[in-house]
């Protein structure tokens, strides 16, 4: 799962054109594509904490569903560009977009920390 989401979400915000003078709700836009994958991805990591992380079945029955809910995420993200064509070439303001957004809703990636809970 984690192949599948880091990707998406830095090709998404390095090629995300916003409105120069609307950063913040462009990074809320981009956040707002994210939530289903984001909550998805949380889910996942709370199950390799535990002993449902061993069950790899449950993830690959789901195999259907992930693929749909990123390609939703993807159309998503082609809308957002549309809406936001001005920041296409400007690598300051997407670097601002992609700040914000981290701020907002942050990746779960990156805040991983997979020990156990104490129990």
């Amino acid at each position: 799962m984690k192949s599948l989401i880091a990707p998406l979400f830095i090709a998404s915000l390095t090629a995300f054109p916003v409105q120069a003078d609307d950063l913040d709700q462009a990074a809320k836009d981009v956040c707002g594509c994210l939530a289903q994958p984001y909550a998805e991805l949380e889910k996942a990591l709370q199950a390799v904490k535990t002993d449902k992380g061993n069950d790899l079945s449950s993830l690959m029955n789901s195999k259907d569903e992930l693929t749909k809910m990123m390609e939703a995420t993807q159309t998503c993200m082609e809308d957002l560009r549309k809406q936001y064509p001005e920041i296409e070439a400007d690598k300051a303001l997407q670097k601002q977009v992609m700040d914000k957004t981290r701020q907002y809703c942050p990746n779960p990636l990156e805040t991983l920390d997979l020990k156990a809970p104490a129990g």
